[in-house]
């Protein structure tokens, strides 16, 4: 009989490698691809995907029953000393080798269709997150952020700043230019940004042509980033069909405080921001909490120049200004109430 023991061995092993392998195999499988398929909202394909996987497992399945059962079988007969034929042994084994191949082959295939699969749904994911024109983040994936920092302010006391950003005139160059030209100066400001900040700044299009930056640095560091960058896009030259435009940006940033809220840190922001506007635009304000710090410093004009320079239109422009500030700051009023109404 050592020689039947020695088979009931090699089949024992031969069972429980094929075993192990299915339980790996599907671990791993769908180990891989749960976090990529969560991600997604419709889900069809990739339940298509499982099901075609567990029909091809549980037919190979079926199989080690049954030869688990001709093992038993073959167990019993040895028990009652009825004779057993090593060529039934060696041919048992055989096939369990032979599923066992067959096994490898498809976790393969699958494993390369499920590689593709991972990767469309990543770039399903990336596409959800970025803005298509920026490649900047969009607004949903910036208040996500935002409320991931809030977080940790609440939890660990970590603080973070925002930033504010708007293209002067923005309407103006459509109008002039043409609405390509401004989707250039979209995509340029953007490389600005990203050129000019490194990773401890979050880069988002908050909407339109506005920007917005997330960072735990010191609100201070935050400003001071933000006024060179506004000289460094005053200077810069942007062309687009043999025409030179040139752009500049006003910026308000804020910090979070002690008792307050994300739609407090926005307001303030925001607040700042259209302080640079009705302060001629082209410059950096910082609210304090109190009151918004000019941060860029600007030549004093002479009273009696200033009127001379200041027509009838620009007073126009100025009143229409405050009026949009006063309708802008509403509505982020509105916007955010409903927002931590809904959190």
């Amino acid at each position: 009989m050592p020689e039947v023991t020695t088979y009931y061995f090699l089949i024992g092993i031969g069972v429980g490698a094929f075993l192990l392998v299915i339980g790996v195999a599907i671990g791993f499988i769908l180990g891989r691809s749960r976090g990529a398929a969560d991600a997604i909202g419709d889900k069809q394909q990739f339940l298509e995907f499982l099901q075609e996987f567990s029909k091809a497992t549980s037919e190979l399945s079926g199989d080690v029953s049954k030869y688990q059962h001709q093992l038993s079988d073959l167990s019993q007969r040895a028990e009652t000393d009825r004779p057993i034929q090593s060529q039934e042994i060696q041919a048992l084994l055989a096939r369990i080798m032979n599923v066992n191949e067959q096994l490898q082959t498809r976790l393969d295939a699958t494993e390369e269709r499920l590689e593709k699969q991972t990767t469309q749904l990543s770039g399903y994911l990336t596409e959800a997150r970025t803005d298509g024109l920026t490649g900047l983040m969009n607004r949903r994936a910036f208040d996500k952020t935002t409320d991931s920092l809030f977080a940790q302010w609440q939890n660990q006391s970590v603080p973070f700043s925002l930033g504010l950003i708007d293209i002067d005139y923005f309407k103006k160059i459509n109008d002039t230019y043409g609405h390509q030209a401004g989707d250039e100066i979209l995509r340029r400001l953007s490389s600005m940004l990203q050129g000019h900040c490194d990773d401890r700044f979050s880069i988002a299009r908050y909407g339109g042509e506005e920007f917005a930056i997330l960072t735990q640095l010191p609100i201070e560091q935050l400003s001071a980033s933000l006024e060179e960058l506004r000289q460094f896009v005053a200077d810069a030259r942007i062309e687009f069909e043999d025409q030179h435009i040139p752009i500049s940006i006003s910026c308000g940033t804020a910090a979070i405080q002690a008792t307050d809220r994300i739609g407090n840190v926005v307001r303030r922001s925001d607040e700042a921001l259209y302080a640079s506007k009705l302060g001629g635009r082209n410059r950096v304000h910082e609210h304090d909490g109190t009151v918004c710090r000019l941060i860029t410093e600007v030549p004093e004009t002479p009273p009696e120049e200033e009127s001379s320079h200041q027509s009838s239109a620009a007073r126009r422009d100025q009143q229409a200004a405050e009026s949009r500030v006063q309708e802008r700051l509403r509505r982020i009023v509105e916007e955010e109430s409903q927002r931590l109404q809904k959190k």
